[in-house]
């Protein structure tokens, strides 16, 4: 009996064998060290796979490459900041609540000052919102609504810095009691102040901001609460300008 098995085993090694030569044959030879490779690569690629995503990019460096690339091709562009962190709770959901202000108040201020027109624009906290005043002489020439610019570039850069945000923001226009000059295309500082909310609100949006902001004009009606105590030339410089306002609640 042990006999026999053993014949049988032989018979099938010795079968085993010429389908194996008959294959190499076919296939161009005994290429059965190719299936060590395939694995060897099929290892490899699944370990730098892993290796790259557990890889943190490097966002100074990814980023300076990215503008000097744009800035060769002409194009303009801007810095993209970390996204703040956001309140995660169910009363956080339930009232709707954007970034904290707080945060945004340092972050936006360091973003601001390089630049050479943000950094002479003003950001502070007014009750619960955070208004950032952009005067409206470093923006527009004297009694005009378009931009200017380096005013177009400085409120690409604010757009990007605020594209990430869910909160709500409105741009409003302010203007001075003189009476206006320039082109005469504005009857009233109402209509002019109003006419610069409405650039700037339309740059962010060319620039990169998600969502059309809400604008708003308000002409002088609150020149009386412009730093009283300052000379009149300096309150007039105040009084003009276009305030963005963040709201602590998401945007609708």
């Amino acid at each position: 009996m042990t006999v026999q098995l053993s014949r049988v085993r032989s018979m099938v090694v010795r079968g085993e064998r010429k389908l194996g030569r008959r294959a190499g044959r076919k296939y161009g030879g005994g290429a059965s060290w190719m299936v060590t490779l395939v694995d060897l690569v099929s290892l490899m690629l699944a370990f730098f796979v892993l290796r790259f995503a557990m890889t943190n990019i490097d966002t100074p460096s990814f980023q300076a490459a990215a503008g000097s690339i744009a800035l060769v091709l002409g194009q303009e562009v801007s810095v993209v900041g970390e996204t703040p962190p956001v309140e995660l709770s169910v009363s956080a959901e339930r009232t709707r609540r954007g970034f904290s202000l707080s945060y945004l108040e340092p972050i936006l201020d360091a973003k601001m000052s390089a630049d050479p027109v943000l950094n002479q624009a003003k950001i502070a906290a007014a009750g619960e919102q955070l208004v950032i005043a952009l005067p409206a002489d470093l923006l527009f020439s004297v009694g005009e609504a378009e931009l200017t610019r380096e005013a177009r570039v400085a409120v690409g850069v604010l757009s990007t810095a605020l594209s990430t945000l869910p909160n709500r923001i409105d741009v409003v226009g302010y203007a001075d009691p003189q009476p206006m000059t320039g082109s005469g295309r504005y009857a009233t500082n109402w209509e002019l102040s109003l006419a610069r909310a409405d650039a700037v609100a339309t740059r962010l949006v060319q620039t990169g901001f998600p969502r059309q902001p809400t604008v708003e004009g308000r002409g002088d009606s609150r020149f009386s609460e412009v730093a009283p105590t300052l000379d009149m030339d300096r309150r007039y410089a105040l009084a003009r300008r276009v305030d963005v306002v963040i709201f602590p609640e998401r945007a609708p």
